[in-house]
This record gives C-alpha cells, sequence and structure tokens, in this order.
C-alpha cells in the first residue's frame, strides 16, 4: 500500500513529501514502511515542487528573486563573493581529504609494526 506522508520541519517551517510504502518483513514479520522523497510543498498552491532528476537540489536560481526580478549589484556582489568562499572551502575540504588519507595510511604502518613486534614479545616470552 502506497500513500503520501507530509512533514513539517519545525525549525524552518517548511513542508516536506514523501511516498510511504508498507510492506512485511518476512525475517521479523512485523509490518514496516519505507519513504522516498518526492519533494517540498509549495505553500502557496500546496502543490508538491519535484525534486531535482540528477539528486541536486531544486533551488531558485541565484541571480533572481522569487518573483524573477534581477537582483541589484549589491546582491550580486554578496553573491559572488559567497562563491568565492565556498570555493577557497571546498579547495580547503580536498587538502584536509587527502591529509586524512596520508595519515591513515600512517596509522596501518604503525599497526602492522606493532603487531609484528607484539607477536615476537609473545615469541621470546614462551
Amino acid at each position: 500500500m502506497s500513500c503520501i506522508v507530509y512533514r513539517t520541519n519545525k525549525k524552518t517551517g517548511v513542508v516536506y513529501a514523501y511516498r510511504s510504502e508498507s510492506y512485511r518483513d518476512p525475517i521479523t514479520k512485523k509490518p514496516k514502511s519505507k519513504r522516498t522523497y518526492l519533494g517540498r510543498v509549495d505553500p502557496e498552491t500546496k502543490e508538491i515542487v519535484l525534486k531535482a532528476e540528477d539528486g541536486k537540489r531544486n533551488r531558485s536560481k541565484l541571480g533572481e528573486h522569487k518573483t524573477g526580478e534581477p537582483t541589484s549589484e549589491n546582491d550580486n556582489k554578496v553573491i559572488k563573493e559567497q562563491r568565492e568562499i565556498i570555493e577557497q572551502q571546498r579547495e580547503e575540504l580536498e587538502s584536509l581529504k587527502k591529509q586524512v588519507k596520508e595519515n591513515n595510511k600512517l596509522l596501518m604502518k604503525l599497526k602492522d609494526t606493532l603487531t609484528e613486534a607484539c607477536s615476537k614479545i609473545d615469541i621470546l616470552i614462551q
């Protein structure tokens, strides 16, 4: 059985729509449900605004207000600055991810060395 479930975010007041499908779990013999995100509910028309096809968020275009009017020069400057900050943070995140990978490799080598040393100590003790 399938139905549409509406959930409201208490902090923002945004209403989200999900498809809920009920089924019986064959192992536990209990009913369960699986929810699939459909999109947001437009507060004015009460219609579901479907999610983007490619998995990206379905947002209004930057550079336009909700009414479709172009933004002012000041707004464009703020948007440009925010994009630059986001790009810097992305680069920093990639750098940190590389450092984490390198540290994990070093930890694995250290673990292997300690394991070998412990096994040699066990042999000497016996």
